[in-house]
């Protein structure tokens, strides 16, 4: 299909013009302890744009946890341990590799993207729609019964159902980021001329709802409400030699966001909704959530010196569990219930290394390479389940029901 013909956009004036292209870091395809092993390319020698790649690199490269544990299946502190579960099926990857952050919930299944393939399964492991994408570099994302994947850094993107393929387009320029909605609104996060990034907003017919260009923050990830009728940007940079991130809240309605959130002395990797009040920003020293009549408050919950290891943010029922390492080794981690108003509920001290977090109601399931833990959200641990392959990332479809992706094989178990 032909590229994207746009409508007229909203713009800002840029305080300074950038030419020079980039490359983006994507915080949605690998797990925490991946980011450095990302291919780097050297811009122009501007000294000022140098410092501002190293640092940010800098941070995030202290503050995500690089540590792999080897430890067996261990229990929450002064819990005994009990080793349940029942294997509903196993389904070996087509293709080479799939990254953490590519198996995704899409309708009653999961779906996942490979290095060579888009896989949709039905909650049997019975495969709906399979195909080859031809993407360099996939990232997947999902909401209810649609996937959006895109080629990181290049132009072609899909969109697609449980059972098929929707559309697959091209856009004018090199995509960063992307997202959509259960109902077929999609936005990206492309290069563009004289700005750092724009972000282009389409309804399920393809034509443009809303445009917006950021020239004083790279951005580094963004997400739709899920009426895909707004959306939030976060963008770092740095001033005066100070990592400085930016929260953007963007209402499609309106020319200029909302709200914009300045946070020093942090670097802000990912973000979403967790109801249609409230966001939450994942940054490398605390998590931050926006809230209050149009996005206006915001506060910060500090990591008070430990190490992130792992998140999940759930719109569903509005909370953001992080899980902090007390040792700073990757070990020995709290898993910390945020709620949609900025206030820790629930502290699970437990003495696993996290490597993965699903929430699903009251249920928190962690991974730690060897096993399963599934957690109410009282502390209580529910059950856990040993693996006999390493784990690279779990999510939870039900209050006992979790996909495990190991190395080379997609496992559903009941716990």
């Amino acid at each position: 299909m032909g590229k994207i013909k746009k409508k007229a956009s909203h713009y800002r004036k840029p305080e300074k013009s950038v030419k020079d292209e980039r490359q983006v870091m994507s915080f949605e395809q690998l797990p925490l302890d991946e980011y450095e092993n990302q291919e780097k390319t050297s811009p122009p020698l501007d000294k000022k744009r140098i410092l501002i790649a190293v640092l940010i690199l800098a941070a995030l490269v202290l503050s995500v946890l690089l540590y792999f544990t080897g430890g067996a299946l261990s229990s929450c502190t002064g819990c005994s341990v009990k080793s349940e579960g029942e294997e509903r099926f196993s389904a070996g990857i087509t293709g080479s590799t799939l990254d953490a952050g590519n198996l995704r919930l899409l309708s009653d299944g999961v779906c996942y993207a490979s290095d060579t393939d888009f896989v949709s399964l039905d909650k049997n492991g019975n495969i709906r729609y399979s195909e080859q994408h031809g993407l360099s570099h996939p990232i997947l994302r999902t909401k209810g019964g649609k996937a959006i994947a895109y080629d990181l850094s290049s132009n072609s993107y899909s969109v697609y159902s449980a059972s098929g393929r929707d559309f697959t387009l091209e856009a004018e320029k090199k995509i960063f980021l992307a997202d959509i909605t259960s109902e077929g609104i999609y936005a990206l996060v492309t290069e563009t001329m004289g700005y750092n990034a724009k972000l282009s907003v389409y309804d399920a017919d393809h034509s443009l709802m809303f445009a917006y260009s950021f020239a004083d923050y790279y951005v580094t990830s963004m997400a739709l409400n899920s009426s895909g009728t707004g959306a939030v940007v976060c963008g770092a940079s740095a001033q005066d030699g100070v990592r400085t991130s930016a929260v953007y809240v963007l209402d499609f309605t309106k020319e200029e966001p909302v709200a914009k959130h300045i946070i020093s002395e942090d670097t802000v990797f990912d973000c979403d909704y967790l109801s249609s009040r409230s966001l939450c920003a994942i940054g490398s020293k605390g998590a931050y959530i926006c809230s209050g009549k149009g996005f206006s408050r915001i506060e910060k919950v500090s990591y008070n010196g430990m190490s992130l290891t792992a998140y999940d943010l759930n719109s569903d029922v509005g909370v953001a569990v992080v899980s902090l390492s007390r040792s700073g080794d990757g070990r020995n981690c709290n898993l910390e219930y945020i709620n949609s108003s900025g206030k820790i509920e629930k502290t699970i001290e437990t003495d696993l290394g996290v490597t993965s977090v699903s929430t699903y109601k009251d249920r928190v399931a962690v991974s730690d390479y060897r096993g399963i833990s599934l957690y109410r959200s009282n502390g209580s641990l529910v059950t856990s389940y040993k693996l006999s392959t390493n784990c690279k990332q779990v999510r939870l479809f039900s209050a006992s029901g979790v996909y495990i992706l190991g190395l080379d094989s997609i496992l559903s178990v009941s716990l």
